[in-house]
């Protein structure tokens, strides 16, 4: 199938570019999922109250991530494949057109939220204390997400053609920032005022500003091929638009529907009680940072396949995405033992009560049980067939199982009142279902699609 003698040159040129995409992709993943990591933590340590309060107020900016996710992503696929082209002046059109959906979302996201910040508390509990200091950060925090829909829309634009270190460095001066005001604002420290999670909701603003601002001022400079007149930003034609509409509208309808999912999941949890539910956003935060890894792999990996596709060259493409999966075993096994391994130095972190502390081991390690699964899923869903313009057959793997199996299962256990950890197997088993669906879809190759054309 493939021209042996190049075989070993076409591998090491595919590990040198995953490693050059992927590394800084990686990182910042990891320095940007520290930002959410750090709050989470620090004000944790004032309680389990605090620690649910604001792990339930975070829910409205994962649902607000995810949806930028998937505009951006989707969108990305057509930068992607025009970069493999060398087709700049289209690229800038997509990224005007990316910009103002990611910043319209983010105000959409601020106004609604802010106006409905009870309300949407009340729906993970009924907590008084809880819903209480749920609302003050959540009225605070909105405020970020103009900010962050900026960035994120410069962000993906630059993973799509590559550019990963510029990224990788934006957010790590941000969670630098986040950290220090963190530090400053919840427990009052440098002689600044103790404000508790008034303080984290404000550090979290501060941070996004100066992620912003530093991304803004390495494309200003570095341009990136993201620079050009204002008109260049706008002249879209309807046929493309018609086009991105058509891929891309999978994709935001995946990230919008998988985190309604997610959420309705975390509802059944937290009908189990505030500890309990407690538990679960030590280890969401856990399953995130093992997560990261997959991202970047994922990420990259859409990058290369999306440009070789570009390229025109389908040999390359199968041979690519071989590798790809190849990647993601090892990195699957490796993250599964680490969550195994430090889930008792993880929940250890935070101030819980004894009783509660082994309830958090056990809830971690369920997680890590079907981490597997679920890491090769975005490896096969994310990294090669939305990178290869399969997007509405992606939709179908991700959303199915989970609305299907695994939210009627979260609720089947909570009703139950079953332990927290056996309620969290039980639902997302919904992962080993959709890998061996995906695997199918990847030996058809009927995933591979230009859409350039």
């Amino acid at each position: 199938m493939f021209w042996k003698v190049e075989d070993k040159k076409e591998l090491k040129k595919f590990y040198k570019n995953f490693i050059a995409i992927g590394l800084p992709l990686t990182i910042q993943q990891l320095v940007s999922s520290s930002l959410n990591f750090i709050d989470n933590l620090m004000i944790g340590r004032l309680g389990t109250e605090y620690l649910a309060a604001v792990g339930f107020a975070g829910s409205v900016y994962r649902i607000l991530d995810l949806m930028i996710f998937g505009i951006c992503s989707g969108m990305g696929v057509f930068i992607s494949q025009y970069f493999g082209k060398r087709n700049f002046e289209s690229i800038r059109k997509i990224f005007g057109l990316m910009m103002r959906c990611a910043v319209t979302i983010g105000i959409i996201f601020a106004v609604v939220t802010y106006y409905n910040a009870e309300g949407i508390i009340r729906i993970f509990s009924k907590d008084i204390s809880v819903i209480d200091i749920g609302v003050s950060y959540l009225k605070i925090v909105v405020f970020c997400y103009f900010f962050y829909a900026v960035s994120c829309g410069i962000t993906y634009s630059l993973r799509s053609m590559g550019y990963t270190r510029y990224p990788m460095i934006a957010a790590s001066i941000g969670v630098a920032t986040n950290t220090f005001f963190n530090y400053c604002l919840i427990y009052g420290n440098f002689g600044f005022p103790q404000m508790d999670e008034k303080g984290a909701a404000i550090a979290t603003i501060i941070a996004r500003i100066v992620e912003m601002a530093v991304i803004m001022i390495i494309v200003w400079f570095k341009d990136c091929h993201l620079k050009g007149k204002i008109s260049s930003y706008f002249n879209i034609s309807k046929s493309m638009i018609k086009e991105i509409i058509r891929v891309s509208t999978p994709v935001m309808c995946t990230e919008s529907m998988w985190i309604l999912g997610t959420i309705g999941l975390s509802i059944a949890y937290a009908r189990l009680g505030t500890d309990q539910a407690a538990c679960v956003q030590i280890a969401d935060v856990v399953s995130s940072i093992s997560a990261i890894i997959f991202m970047g792999i994922a990420n990259s990996a859409a990058v290369i396949i999306g440009r070789t596709i570009g390229e025109g060259n389908r040999n390359k493409v199968v041979f690519y995405s071989h590798q790809v999966i190849k990647v993601a075993l090892l990195m699957a096994v490796f993250c599964f033992v680490l969550v195994e391994f430090a889930s008792k130095g993880i929940v250890s972190l935070y101030k819980l009560d004894p009783a509660i502390q082994d309830l958090g081991v056990y809830t971690v390690r369920s997680y890590g049980v079907l981490v597997f699964f679920k890491m090769m899923n975005w490896a096969i869903l994310i990294g090669i067939f939305r990178a290869g313009g399969d997007t509405k057959v992606a939709f179908y793997l991700d959303i199915l199982p989970l609305w299907l199996y695994g939210v009627p299962m979260g609720f089947l256990g909570s009703y139950l009142q079953l332990p927290i950890y056996y309620v969290i197997f039980m639902a997302e088993v919904s992962e080993v279902i959709k890998l061996v669906l995906a695997l199918f879809r990847y030996r058809s190759m009927r995933w591979m699609k230009d859409i350039t054309v």
